[in-house]
């Protein structure tokens, strides 16, 4: 996993906001990478694993 201070530091402003975060972009740039580390940002300051959400939409079935 490549580490992306820069990206993660735009976003952690908005980390402890009550909004819905949406990353979009193009695909294979790193979105689910920077989502992740967002997540181990906010396990890190103590938010418990069970009020974090992430939904990987490639493992879910969709019949």
């Amino acid at each position: 996993m490549i580490h992306r201070p820069g990206y993660l530091g735009r976003i952690q402003t908005y980390l402890d906001k009550p909004i819905v975060k949406v990353i979009t972009g193009m695909r294979r740039v790193g979105k689910s990478t920077l989502l992740a580390q967002a997540r181990d940002e906010l396990l890190a300051r103590g938010v418990p694993e069970g009020q974090i959400l992430s939904i990987n939409k490639d493992l879910v079935d969709s019949r």
